[in-house]
């Protein structure tokens, strides 16, 4: 159970939910006007959580003013982690989709990300991987 829990911190996305250090490297909010503009870019997790996985990104792109497609990545437990989602702008929260494969495990999450700053991205999520409930939430960065 403790290998499921740290594996929901990194698909939660989106697909973002996350555990790992910041890469270090960031991309800039992209020229989107309207409410998708707050989320666009690739996102990381601002700290490490408890040291199991590495590598984590989150891009959101979006593909109208208050939609985007959302991606993301990460090695845990050197298990590849990875899954693809969607997600709505209603004012300034993005409600998200997100479904993928965490170490050969299918998983599906729903939730929130709220801007907390500039920089800040605060996501709240709740789903399955491998069939059992997860849930949580994670501050990620630019």
């Amino acid at each position: 159970m403790n290998f499921l829990k740290s594996l929901a911190l990194v698909v939660g996305l989106a697909a973002f939910a996350a555990c790992s250090t910041s890469s270090g490297s960031t991309t800039a909010p992209s020229t989107t006007s309207g409410p998708i503009s707050a989320f666009s870019g690739t996102w990381t997790s601002a700290a490490s959580t408890n040291n199991v996985c590495t590598s984590t990104n989150y891009t959101v792109t979006p593909t109208s003013a208050t939609t985007a497609n959302v991606t993301y990545a990460a090695t845990c437990a050197g298990f590849p982690v990875s899954g693809t989602g969607t997600g709505t702008a209603n004012g300034s929260t993005l409600n998200w989709t997100a479904a993928g494969s965490a170490a050969g495990c299918p998983f599906t999450l729903n939730g929130t990300a709220v801007p907390g700053s500039a920089t800040n991205l605060n996501v709240t999520y709740t789903g399955t991987v491998c069939g059992s409930p997860i849930s949580g939430n994670e501050v990620l960065k630019r």
